[in-house]
């Protein structure tokens, strides 16, 4: 019997049968050991729809207990909602875990039981109850989530590649634009030059006038007629000035749009390099280099290794956003967005993970050692 309290917070460290000073390593062990235990018990009650049904609600704690067991942060908010609430403890309030020995649901004293295909119970109250309104994902025994550092430092470094590679594009199909559209490339130097000396001209003849407008407000007398023709013909200035802008706007609209088809292609051209260096090496392996320098790995969310169409999918969305918004700041920082999703979700999903059904799981590559002659 384990105390609870009055939000039901789940004990992860019972269900899981350790300490709550476990080490990873031990919670890592333990997890293991349950979740074989589990699948040898799933083979043998085959032909039981009920035993099933409970042993994949088990499945479903043993899960959330090491998803956030085996993730610091995670652990330490949980540990931190705990003590929180040991001094709120109602009496009475007591619950058989009996789900982590028999592989029946939990029970809580002087209640019923709950039905066989009733959920798992949720953290209650606090950013980890946020996390638990979504399923948890059953996985095969022997995968496990990715750690947080070793996710985002391969991501930086394939963003970094990817980005690179973007710059090198742009700077190949600025050189080929200009070889062959040369007519259209100086007209666009041109207006883009015109553009910016009418904004500053401008810029100018409205400082002009409000200097003008300043003398005037503060002359007396006969000072008044010739500081009021003054502000006049600084404000014909200002408006010739407009005008001006103006036309060197739409002009420079204009030689912008006749290279709009090559310019396109080249940023085409970009998105295509960035899903050649994620799709191809994801489909095959599970890894990009970033990845796989990290030790970690994109399968299905069944477990099963990547499809082609899921590494398509996986990384078509943030990658078609920055395209949308022309790799600006805004649409990179909304593809990154998407993607970083992963960092408060339960299953550490992020958008693209879960529009193509994938997880990034730890599977670190074994390194070859160099024997001494």
């Amino acid at each position: 019997m384990v105390a609870r309290s009055p939000s039901s917070v789940m004990d992860y460290y019972s269900i899981l049968g350790v300490s709550n000073a476990a080490s990873k390593t031990e919670i890592k062990t333990a997890y293991r050991e349950r979740k074989e235990a589990l699948a040898a018990k799933d083979e043998s009650s085959a032909k039981n729809e009920a035993a099933r049904t409970a042993n994949r609600l088990e499945g479903a704690a043993l899960n959330e207990a090491w998803n956030v067991l085996s993730d610091q942060s995670q652990r330490d908010r949980y540990d931190a909602e705990i003590a929180s609430r040991d001094s709120e403890v109602i009496e009475g309030s007591a619950i058989e875990l009996s789900a982590s020995v028999v592989g029946t649901p939990a029970k809580f004293a002087g209640q019923t039981p709950a039905p066989p295909n009733s959920p798992p119970p949720n953290v209650g109250g606090g950013p980890l109850s946020q996390r638990s309104r979504r399923a948890r994902l059953a996985l095969p025994v022997g995968v496990e989530l990715a750690d947080t550092r070793p996710r985002i430092l391969a991501m930086v470094f394939d963003i970094t590649v990817i980005i690179l590679l973007v710059i090198c594009t742009q700077i190949a199909g600025a050189k080929i634009i200009s070889e062959r559209y040369p007519v259209q490339k100086e007209a666009n130097a041109t207006a883009g030059e015109a553009r910016t000396a009418a904004a500053e001209d401008l810029s100018a003849a409205s400082k002009s006038l409000k200097a003008a407008e300043d003398k005037a407000s503060k002359a007396t007398g006969d000072e008044k007629a010739s500081a009021q023709a003054e502000v006049d013909k600084r404000e014909e200035a200002e408006k010739s000035a407009k005008k001006a802008d103006q036309s060197a706007a739409e002009e420079l609209k204009k030689t912008q749009e006749d290279l709009r088809g090559p310019t396109t292609a080249v940023l085409v051209a970009s998105s295509i390099l960035a899903l050649l260096y994620l799709v191809p090496s994801t489909a095959l392996t599970g890894r990009t280099l970033g990845k796989r320098m990290r030790g970690v790995k994109v399968l299905r969310s069944n477990g099963e290794p990547l499809t082609w169409w899921a590494a398509f999918s996986r990384y078509l969305l943030p990658v078609a956003i920055a395209t949308a918004l022309f790799y600006s700041p805004p649409g990179l920082l909304l593809a990154l967005g998407s993607v970083l999703w992963w960092l408060w979700d339960p299953n550490r999903q992020g958008s693209h993970d879960r529009i193509s059904k994938t997880i990034v799981v730890s599977a670190p590559v074994p390194r070859l050692s160099l024997g001494r002659r």
